[in-house]
C-alpha cells in the first residue's frame, strides 16, 4: 500500500502549527478532501484538512485524527497532475511518488535531542532532519545518528557455512566512517569536513565503497511497481484545489527540504547565499516564482476569454435567428411571439447573453481605421440609443452632456468580455461627430482638465446664452440653482460657470459667509480708471 509505504502516522489531535519543525513553515490549509490509495479510494481517508509546509504535506482526518491521519514528506514526490474534474467528479491532485523506499525516518525524530559526533554537544530538538546542524560546530547531523544509545543485542553467531554462498564478505556490525587524515599535518578529520580543521589545507575525498553484484536475481516488484507509479490522489470535494495545487507547487519548487552536506559544500556556494548576490539571487527567485503562478493565472483567464466570446457569439446568433424567424411568423399569421422563442430569449436574459449586435473586435474589421470606424458607429448606439433598449441612450435618458469616464465605464459593460483600454477609447472619439444626430463632440474645460462629450445644447456659446436668460429673468443665482436648471452634477455646473464668467458674460458677488452669486456682467463697455471693462 502506497500510504503504508510512504507516510507516517501522526496525532491530529495536536495543533498543526505544533508539529512543525523549527526551519519549517506552514502555507496552506484545504477542508473536506479524500484520499485515494493509487487509484483506489481509502475508506478511512474521506474527510480530512490537507496542510501543505515547506517541508511535508499533512492529513487531518475530521472523524478519528487520533489514528487516521497521516503525514507524508515532500522529497518523495517527483511529479504532480491537476484534473479539474468534470459534471459530477470532484477535482483532483495527483501526486507521483519516487519508485525509492523512502529511508525509515522515525515520526519523533525531531521531537528528540541528539548528540554531535566531531564537538559531542548535545542540541535541542526541534530541526528537520535534513536541515540539523550542530549549534556548536555546524556539523550537519548525521543520517546514521540515533537519539540515545541503544544497547548492544546478543547476537547469535552464524553457522561456518553462512557465508560459502556469499559473493562478498560479511561486513562488520556497527562499522563507522574513517576518518581523514590531513595530508599536510596527519590530523585525522571528520569525514563530513573539506579542510583540516587543524590547519586548513583541503582534505582529499574518499572514494564511496564499490558494491559487488548481488548473489542472486533481483526481488520480485511490489504490488506499486507491479501496477504502475506509486501515486496518492486528493481530491477536493468542495473547492480550494487551485489554490492549494499552486501553493504545493511553489513548495515542491522551493525545495526548502534539500541541504548540502558539508562534504559537498565549498566556499564559492556557500558565499552565493551573501552578500549582495545572495539578495539578487533571491529576489530572481521570487520573481521567477511570481512569473510562473501569473502564467497560471493568465492561461485560465485566456480561456475564459475565449469561451466567453463563443457564448457571446453563439447568443447573438441565436437571437438573430428567432427575430427573424419571429418578424415572418407574425407577419404571415399575425400571431404573438410562439412560447419556445419567448422562453430562449428569456434564458439569454438570465444568463446575459442576449446582445443584439455582437460586439465590435479588431478581427471583425479589415484594417485598425475601419475598426475605429466601426467602434464610432457602436458608441453613438450607446450614448444616442440607436438599436439599443427601448430606443434610448446614455444622453437620451439622463442629459446632453457626460464626462468621459462614465461613457467609458458604461460602454465596456455594454461591450461583456470584449474590453476596451482608455486609449483605444480616446482614438474612438475623433470620429464620433460623423455617426451621431444630433452632433455629439468632445470639450476639455481648461481649469480642470474635465473631459465631457455634450450636444450643442451645451457648446460654450448655447450655454452662455441659456444662462443670461435665466439670470435676466430671474435674478442672482447660486452655483446649486443653476446646476438645478440644468440637470447637471453641481462639479460640471461650475466648470461651465466659471468659463462663462472667463468670457465676460457673468461676474460673482461674493458674500461675507462665502456664498457666490451670479449676476449679469452689465459693466461691459465702461471706462474705469482709464481701461475699458
Amino acid at each position: 500500500m502506497t500510504l503504508q509505504k510512504y507516510t507516517r502516522s501522526v496525532d491530529g489531535t495536536i495543533p498543526v502549527v505544533a508539529l512543525l519543525y523549527n526551519d519549517e513553515e506552514s502555507y496552506a490549509s484545504q477542508d473536506t478532501v479524500g484520499i485515494y490509495d493509487g487509484i483506489q479510494k481509502s475508506i478511512d481517508h474521506q474527510n480530512g484538512t490537507i496542510y501543505v509546509t515547506s517541508h511535508r504535506l499533512f492529513y487531518i482526518d475530521v472523524l478519528k485524527p487520533h489514528s487516521r491521519s497521516f503525514v507524508l514528506d515532500l522529497s518523495a514526490i517527483v511529479r504532480t497532475e491537476y484534473y479539474a474534474g468534470l459534471f459530477t467528479s470532484s477535482s483532483k491532485v495527483t501526486i507521483y511518488l519516487s519508485s525509492e523506499t523512502p529511508a525509515a525516518v522515525s515520526g519523533d525524530e525531531a521531537a528528540e535531542s541528539w548528540q554531535c559526533e566531531v564537538c559531542d554537544f548535545r542540541n535541542p530538538p526541534g530541526s528537520s532532519p535534513t536541515g540539523a546542524k550542530c549549534a556548536l560546530c555546524g556539523v550537519p547531523r548525521s543520517k546514521v545518528l540515533s537519539a540515545a544509545p541503544t544497547p548492544p543485542r546478543a547476537v547469535s553467531a552464524p553457522p561456518p557455512s553462512a557465508h560459502l554462498f556469499s559473493s562478498s564478505p560479511p561486513e562488520a556490525s556497527g562499522s563507522r566512517p574513517k576518518e581523514v587524515a590531513c595530508p599536510a599535518c596527519t590530523f585525522l578529520n571528520h569525514p563530513a569536513l573539506t579542510e583540516c580543521e587543524i590547519c586548513g589545507t583541503a582534505l582529499p575525498r574518499s572514494a564511496p565503497p564499490i558494491k559487488s553484484a548481488p548473489p542472486s536475481r533481483p526481488g520480485s516488484p511490489t504490488s506499486e511497481g507491479a501496477g504502475g507509479d506509486a501515486m496518492i490522489r486528493l481530491s477536493f470535494r468542495k473547492g480550494g484545489d487551485k489554490v492549494l495545487y499552486a501553493v504545493l507547487k511553489r513548495s515542491l519548487l522551493g525545495r526548502a527540504w534539500q541541504t548540502k552536506s558539508i562534504g559537498e559544500r565549498t566556499a564559492s556556494s556557500s558565499a552565493e547565499r551573501i552578500g549582495i548576490d545572495g539578495l539578487v539571487r533571491g529576489v530572481e527567485t521570487s520573481t521567477r516564482t511570481a512569473q510562473l503562478d501569473m502564467n497560471d493565472a493568465l492561461k485560465d483567464l485566456d480561456a475564459l476569454m475565449v469561451k466567453a466570446r463563443e457564448m457571446v457569439r453563439l447568443a447573438g446568433d441565436l437571437n438573430e435567428r428567432l427575430t427573424a424567424v419571429t418578424k415572418s411568423s407574425a407577419s404571415s399569421s399575425g400571431n404573438a411571439e410562439p412560447d419556445t422563442a419567448t422562453f430562449i430569449r428569456s434564458s439569454l436574459a438570465q444568463l446575459g447573453l442576449q446582445m443584439t449586435d455582437v460586439p465590435v473586435t479588431l478581427d471583425m474589421a479589415r484594417d485598425e481605421k475601419r475598426w475605429y470606424e466601426q467602434l464610432a458607429r457602436e458608441l453613438a448606439g450607446v450614448l444616442q440609443g440607436t438599436g439599443g433598449k427601448n430606443g434610448l441612450g446614455m444622453m437620451a435618458t439622463t442629459r446632453g452632456i457626460i464626462s468621459l469616464d462614465e461613457v467609458w465605464g458604461g460602454w465596456n459593460r455594454a461591450r461583456g468580455v470584449a474590453l476596451l483600454t482608455p486609449s483605444q477609447f480616446l482614438q474612438v472619439l475623433p470620429h464620433l461627430p460623423a455617426y451621431t444626430d444630433p452632433i455629439i463632440t468632445e470639450r476639455t474645460f481648461r481649469a480642470s482638465g474635465l473631459r465631457v462629450l455634450h450636444t450643442p445644447t451645451y457648446t460654450p456659446a448655447a450655454f452662455a446664452a441659456r444662462l443670461h436668460g435665466m439670470l435676466l429673468i430671474s435674478g442672482a443665482r447660486t452655483t446649486l440653482d443653476i446646476a438645478q436648471e440644468e440637470a447637471v452634477p453641481t462639479g460640471l455646473a461650475a466648470e461651465m460657470i466659471e468659463e462663462a464668467e472667463a468670457q465676460g458674460v457673468i461676474c460673482r458677488d461674493e458674500a461675507e459667509r462665502g456664498e457666490v452669486r451670479w449676476w449679469l456682467n452689465v459693466f461691459q463697455g465702461y471706462v474705469w480708471d482709464g481701461q475699458d471693462t
